[in-house]
């Protein structure tokens, strides 16, 4: 029973719907061909949707029957601990998470126990980065998206 409410916590801290608002070369990457652009025009602004028995989204993100774990990472962790071992050898990981957006550690992490094996990395309660193809991609809750948006309306 215990697993099971553990697995409903980690599925509520990042339930609901979210947008790719965009993606950048991950920090490791020395060439622009070393990612993918068709796969990053395919997913930036789609929809992913952390739910109870299912990821919906574009592939890879999808997945039937996650496993939902929060997991708590120090900067060399992050990206199944590539900013440690293929990050910029001048700098340390943990000035490689600060520098992407990562001010405050640990660093909450969802592992979602799907085949696909991405991590989604909080930003803080709204934003997220998970890691593709030598891609970060940032995503925002639809509903801080939304205020954001409401927040820059001029006013009459």
């Amino acid at each position: 029973m215990v697993s099971a409410s553990l697995a409903a916590t980690a599925q509520d801290r990042f339930a609901g719907t979210w947008t790719i608002e965009k993606a950048e070369p991950a920090p490791w990457v020395q060439t622009t061909d070393m990612t993918e652009a068709k796969e990053i025009e395919r997913l930036t602004g789609a929809k992913v949707a952390f739910k109870a028995d299912r990821i919906a989204g574009p592939g890879p993100l999808t997945c039937k029957g996650p496993h939902y774990e929060i997991k708590k990472y120090q900067a060399d962790e992050l990206f199944q601990g590539a900013l440690a071992q293929f990050g910029d050898t001048t700098t340390s990981p943990d000035q490689l998470a600060d520098k992407i957006g990562f001010g405050k550690r640990p660093i909450v992490t969802l592992q979602t126990g799907c085949a696909s094996a991405i991590d989604f990395h909080a930003l803080d309660q709204d934003h997220v980065i998970f890691a593709l193809n030598n891609s970060l991609y940032r995503m925002v809750r639809a509903s801080a998206a939304g205020r954001s948006k409401s927040n820059t309306k001029t006013k009459p």
